[in-house]
């Protein structure tokens, strides 16, 4: 069913005539992590988030983000993601959202480090319910180079008090991982 509705929106991006959408990519974002580490034995632990995005023109747009984690145990973590991203308008409160990535991400304990990098691709859809709020949701794949591959589902609200300040809640989660996000986007 997931797969069904994500090749849907995709195949509909690509049908002319569709209005762009009016929503902007081009922020910053300061977030609070708590984190769920693991398969089976399973670590805890909180950290930040710093992300930002540049929109290019009305389809096109940089973003970055870097955390760093700290776990139980003294486990240590630390993610990089740097990529583009490709917005496609249904109308002017729904878009189709596709990125493509490079991740780069490192685990240290006990002065011992295991890092691993690799290739993201994502899609998903973000939508503004009235002036204040707004809903995205997206399915995103990692290639990683060593650990081999991750596929993750993210959900996610905002609520923003002005044009350009928004508080938001979002859930990932992964083959190794969930994420609760909480934080701070600023427009411009």
């Amino acid at each position: 069913m997931k797969r069904t509705v994500l090749f849907a929106a995709i195949a509909a991006a690509f049908v002319p005539g569709v209005v762009l959408a009016d929503m902007n990519y081009t922020n910053l974002e300061v977030n609070y992590l708590d984190l769920e580490v693991g398969d089976g034995f399973t670590v805890n632990g909180d950290g930040f988030e710093l992300a930002g995005s540049f929109e290019l023109n009305d389809q096109f747009h940089l973003y970055g983000s870097w955390q760093d984690q700290s776990l139980d145990f003294g486990i240590d973590g630390r993610t990089m993601e740097l990529g583009a991203g490709w917005s496609h308008g249904f109308n002017d409160k729904l878009d189709f959202v596709g990125t493509l990535s490079y991740v780069d991400a490192e685990l240290e304990a006990a002065g011992n480090t295991a890092s691993d990098d690799g290739l993201a691709i994502g899609g998903g859809i973000r939508s503004r319910l009235g002036e204040s709020f707004e809903i995205d949701a997206g399915l995103k794949y990692v290639d990683f180079d060593e650990s081999g591959s991750d596929t993750g589902l993210s959900l996610g609200a905002r609520y923003y008090f002005n044009d350009s300040m928004a508080l938001g809640a979002s859930m990932d989660s992964n083959d190794n991982a969930d994420t609760l996000r909480l934080g701070f986007r600023w427009e411009f």
